[in-house]
């Protein structure tokens, strides 16, 4: 008798566990500030959470009246069952469309700082193209004033090599004409010196003779 009442309570309580976990789904707390959680099903039991709008719970169980959660923290109780739904509350859309719209915002925010990076970039890329616009007009300038001068310029060159060239001639009969006269004075040189020689040696000679002759006369 024993064995059998302990075998129909394992049955009733495996039963109970799996009808609870079959009927167990997420819900949440309408859209009203708050309510509580309290330990049995009636509000003459302890309060053992208030719940704020919005909260997800999970439902183990639930009738016409109370319903019996459990909340993320692992606590369970009891709540009235009219403040739960199974749609996401406006709050909680509301919350969602904030967070949305502060992130749209901030991307907003970096696109705008983009944008006016870009426009500096495109103001300052139309400065240098009107700047190198202006040096082509420029440079088109100076080559048309060198292609109408280009003819003066050739001549000059040409003049200019020409008369480089008898500079070179003239400068080389100099350093030639420079060289001879070199060696006529350097011969000239030799010959007086030659002929200084001759002559002081012809004075010598007229000296002796003279001496010579002045003693025979004493005689």
């Amino acid at each position: 008798m024993n064995s059998l009442i302990k075998w129909c309570v394992i049955t009733g309580s495996v039963a109970a566990f799996f009808a609870s976990a079959v009927q167990a789904e997420t819900m949440y707390v309408r859209d009203i500030l708050k309510i509580t959680m309290r330990a049995g099903r009636g509000t003459e039991y302890k309060i053992l959470e208030v719940l704020e709008s919005g909260q997800e719970v999970e439902t183990l169980s639930i009738d016409d009246e109370w319903a019996r959660v459990r909340l993320q923290n692992g606590k369970e109780g009891w709540v009235s069952g009219k403040y739960l739904t199974p749609e996401k509350t406006s709050s909680q859309i509301l919350k969602r469309l904030q967070e949305k719209e502060s992130l749209l915002g901030s991307q907003l925010s970096v696109l705008r700082t983009e944008n006016a990076k870009l426009s500096g970039e495109v103001k300052g890329l139309g400065l240098q193209l009107a700047e190198s616009r202006q040096n082509l007009v420029e440079i088109t300038k100076t080559y048309e004033n060198l292609k109408n001068n280009s003819g003066g310029y050739i001549q000059l060159e040409s003049d200019h090599k020409k008369v480089a060239q008898k500079l070179a001639e003239q400068s080389k009969k100099a350093e030639s004409l420079e060289d001879e006269l070199t060696k006529v004075l350097q011969q000239q040189n030799i010959k007086w010196f030659f002929s200084g020689a001759a002559v002081l040696i012809l004075g010598i000679i007229i000296g002796y003779s003279a001496r010579r002759e002045k003693r025979r006369s004493l005689y």
